[in-house]
């Protein structure tokens, strides 16, 4: 019954954060939505950031299980251009989400440990493709690698954020940047 409520309330916070916004939407909303108090919700030790939080974990659940699907359209040889196909898709699911994770990077600094592990082990299966690839191409520093090309994706995801850019804006936003952090040589050019 605890876990039923849960998702009842992990379900209809997320509809009320895509559709009215995270900042406007309270416990109270939140509460009435599934028919409780917020007491009642409150008990199930749940405050909004971890509402959020597991909002978050549950939608990076959804496009994990997308990835193969996402991998099929992903075309290129080399491994930057299979990052960028790779990345302008995650782009596309993340603009579509962008209410829900905007306020996802703002508050992600407040959440537990447990959900920020959580959180760090899913970037690291949305990594996984890009890793393999820049193994391939025989690359060296390959996780250092995969936290650059992660810490872009966010840099371009602010061009959505922020100036309401196209998926295809935001990875131009970081291109030059990845370019340089693909090198297998940096005194070379591209």
């Amino acid at each position: 019954m605890k876990s039923e409520l849960r998702q009842s309330i992990l379900r209809v916070a997320r509809a009320l954060f895509m559709e009215k916004g995270f900042e406007s939407v309270g416990m109270r909303a939140i509460a009435q939505a599934v028919g409780l108090q917020p007491t009642q919700v409150y008990r199930l030790e749940l405050s909004k950031i971890d509402i959020l939080a597991e909002v978050i974990i549950d939608l990076n659940g959804e496009l994990i299980a997308q990835l193969p699907d996402v991998l099929k359209t992903v075309k290129g040889h080399k491994a930057l251009d299979r990052t960028c196909a790779y990345l302008l898709a995650l782009y596309r699911f993340d603009i579509h989400y962008k209410p829900l994770r905007s306020v996802g990077a703002i508050y992600g600094w407040s959440w537990n440990a447990t959900y920020e592990s959580a959180v760090v082990a899913q970037v690291m299966q949305f990594l996984a493709p890009v890793s393999r690839w820049m193994g391939d191409e025989g690359l060296d520093d390959i996780p250092a690698r995969c936290y650059g090309v992660w810490s872009l994706y966010y840099v371009g995801y602010r061009r959505a954020v922020i100036h309401g850019g196209s998926a295809e804006e935001c990875l131009a936003e970081i291109q030059p940047s990845l370019k340089m952090l693909m090198r297998s040589n940096p005194h070379t050019s591209f």
